[in-house]
């Protein structure tokens, strides 16, 4: 088992401020977001840096691709170039995971989603544009996880599980944001039935207000875990009981919170919690 820190939990900070948060409160791995890295590059940095920076740090994860299933001919080659680039970025800089994410991730914007697809269809679509993503990786030996967004028209747990299925790539697995299942109503029986193989990692996170919101508020995040709604230890120990023993996260993906003057208590807060929690 490794614990990650989720560099979402401290927004602002530069990416090798980032690391240096990781590495000094504790933490096995990171995940970074890839506008993070991008601007670290945009200077003139070199990607041999980071990954130096980087070393002694595992998994690394690295997210994150949008709207996934992108299916109109110009939109899947949109994203397949997108793909390509990040896969490119995650194997300069050692990464080992790679996010990818349901969308509309942000709705009003100039994609308009995959709602007018029949479930039958968006489940295709997506599970063939996650496979042309995996293809990209599987010569490097990244893996991808899929992340279903609460308010996609992709976002249930069940539907997930099929699409990963209907993909068949063994680089191709799921993450378990706790927030997001929570929000589509998905409980700990459900959790505890999947297949072990299939998940590849663990949002640890919690909520504020009742499972199952018909509209999704994200202001519900903003909350420290074990403080929310979510019965955490429940979640945990149906996770658990699949068997898997890979790495976890904790994020804490919360505004309030990224104005912290204290990263380094915030990460290393956040640490003592997931370990607590994941105490048998």
């Amino acid at each position: 088992m490794r614990l990650v820190y989720n560099s979402n939990s401290t927004m602002h900070l530069p990416a090798l401020m980032q690391i240096r948060v990781a590495k000094e409160s504790g933490w096995d791995g990171i995940f970074l977001r890839e506008e993070h890295v991008r601007r670290y590059l945009a200077q003139g940095f070199d990607p041999a840096g980071l990954r130096a920076a980087l070393a002694g740090l595992g998994p690394v994860n690295l997210g994150a691709l949008p709207d996934v299933e992108r299916w109109r001919p110009d939109e899947r080659a949109a994203m397949l170039g997108e793909a390509t680039a990040l896969s490119e970025l995650a194997v300069d800089i050692g990464a080992s995971y790679v996010q990818l994410l349901t969308g509309p991730v942000s709705p009003g914007g100039p994609y308009s989603g995959p709602a007018e697809l029949p479930p039958v269809e968006l489940r295709r679509v997506t599970a063939s544009a996650i496979r042309s993503v995996a293809d990209l990786g599987a010569p490097h030996d990244l893996r991808y996880y899929l992340e279903p967004v609460a308010w996609t028209p992709l976002s249930s747990l069940a539907q997930a599980v099929e699409v990963i299925d209907e993909a068949e790539r063994d680089n191709v697995g799921l993450v378990l944001d706790f927030w997001h299942l929570w929000q589509r109503g998905a409980t700990p029986e459900s959790v505890a039935r999947l297949d072990r193989r299939m998940i590849f990692g663990v949002d640890f996170s919690d909520s504020l207000g009742p499972a199952g919101s018909p509209g999704p508020d994200q202001r519900s995040r903003c909350v420290w875990p074990g403080e929310g709604e979510i019965p955490l230890r429940e979640w945990v120990d149906a996770v658990r009981a699949t068997g898997f023993d890979g790495w976890w996260d904790n994020e804490l993906y919360s505004p309030p919170h990224w104005e912290s003057d204290d990263p380094y208590g915030l990460a290393a807060g956040l640490l003592q919690v997931l370990r607590e929690m994941l105490r048998d």
